[in-house]
């Protein structure tokens, strides 16, 4: 029997073989992260204004973590008013979506810049081949 037919994989979490499921996890870590998880759950439950770094600290989890089951929907900020996501860029405080306004802004405008600018080259182009004829 091939490795491709068991489809193992090394935990991420803690390097030990296991066979691969949808969470990408083994066993023991899997039910670390649920463990995990449920205590968040209950500190939120109990203080719903906690933020980010008061949750973290209060369960013994990484921020990391946090930010990743805000993430994966797991954990919804429109609940808990002051946990927040980051700003894929920056690292501001979000709401919503993968970037902050100032950065989704930036970029805006960086792409309009880009396209004014092949707008005016193409132009450069057509009168530089364009010819004049004579009637």
């Amino acid at each position: 029997m091939s490795i491709d037919l068991l489809k193992i994989a090394h935990c991420p979490s803690c390097g030990n073989v296991f066979q691969k499921n949808l969470r990408n996890l083994c066993a023991d870590c899997s039910s670390e992260e649920d463990r995990l998880f449920q205590a968040t759950e209950r500190t939120m439950l109990r203080n719903r204004l906690f933020s980010n770094a008061e949750v973290a600290e209060a369960v013994s989890v990484p921020p990391e973590k946090i930010r990743s089951w805000i993430r994966s929907g797991k954990l919804r900020i429109a609940d808990y008013p002051n946990l927040s996501d980051q700003c894929d860029l920056c690292k501001a405080p979000i709401r919503s979506g993968h970037l902050c306004l100032s950065c989704a802004g930036r970029i805006k405008g960086d792409i309009a810049r880009m396209r004014e600018q092949e707008r005016l080259e193409k132009e450069r182009l057509r009168a530089a081949n364009a010819y004049i004829s004579k009637r």
